[in-house]
């Protein structure tokens, strides 16, 4: 490459930050001394370099994140960071994956779809008149207010669901946040005993594990728009069970658990898990009512 270090002896100071140098690298900022000025060719050579160093840590990240797991969160934790991806930037990225592709793929579109198309063949007047009728029965017992909300968001999120699904996607970015901290107290104290691991191991370990947990998630979404009528249950389980083989050996692997102490942690993480996500899809949904059904 064009941009080989200066011999010792021309390395003089940093451009950068102006301190003097001793050899390649500046001690104080970290710049690489290069040759200057630079050129094109020099430039494009720097970005091929670029490119293929990150697929380099990226491949081997995610073959290690795959098939590896403990040694990863452990060698994270221990110090030997360089030749991987820091765990916030894949969990953050895995976030922006999924959230992308649910923008084209969930639900909450194919609901809108089936109600646009509804509107448009004028077949939904008798469904908006059962939806109305059962709206009208729609009570909180012993909470006027609660049911005269209810009916009144509820109403308008049936008549018009785009603004509470804009809500709802931008919350969600936020509120599925919550569950990195919530998941790293929960390992915390499922490993109070016998021997307690500092709170910022269960946060990797938490990064890592949820990271896994959103990309085998938005493979499982991909999937799903290309199976026959029939194999989505099979792939529902499929993916459920390599989720929780692949948690135990994570588990187990970073923690150093025995099998049975693994399973029952195991257990009782994805029952807090399961009641943390059911309070936040019904918060979500109050939000998207509230804010998007006004």
């Amino acid at each position: 490459m064009t941009d080989a270090p200066l011999p010792a002896h021309q390395h003089g100071t940093c451009l950068n930050c102006q301190t003097l140098l001793a050899g390649p690298f500046c001690h104080a900022c970290g710049q690489h001394v290069l040759h200057a000025p630079r050129s094109l060719p020099e430039l494009g050579a720097e970005v091929l370099e670029m490119l293929t160093h990150a697929d380099g840590k990226f491949v081997r990240t995610m073959r290690r994140l795959a098939f590896a797991p403990a040694q990863l969160t452990r060698d994270y934790i221990e110090g030997r960071r360089a030749s991987e991806i820091p765990p916030v930037r894949m969990f953050f990225v895995s976030l922006l994956i999924i959230f992308t592709l649910s923008s084209f793929t969930g639900p909450m579109n194919v609901a809108v779809a089936v109600n646009d198309e509804a509107k448009t063949a004028g077949a939904d007047t008798h469904d908006h008149d059962e939806i109305t009728h059962a709206l009208a029965k729609l009570t909180w017992a012993g909470h006027p207010r609660v049911t005269a909300w209810l009916r009144a968001h509820v109403g308008s999120a049936v008549d018009d669901p785009r603004e509470v699904e804009h809500v709802m996607g931008e919350w969600a970015e936020r509120l599925v946040l919550l569950l990195l901290p919530i998941t790293a107290c929960v390992l915390w104290l499922l490993h109070a005993v016998p021997r307690p691991v500092p709170l910022f191991d269960h946060a990797i370990f938490a990064l890592h594990s949820l990271t896994v947990a959103i990309l085998a998630l938005t493979i499982l979404t991909l999937v799903r728009t290309v199976l026959p009528d029939g194999a989505e249950g099979l792939a529902i389980l499929a993916f459920a069970g390599l989720m929780a083989t692949h948690l135990f050996v994570h588990m187990r692997g970073f923690y150093r658990a025995g099998v049975v102490a693994t399973l029952v942690r195991m257990v009782l993480l994805a029952v807090v898990t399961a009641v943390v996500c059911l309070g936040l899809i019904m918060l979500l949904t109050l939000i998207g009512l509230q804010l998007g059904a006004d």
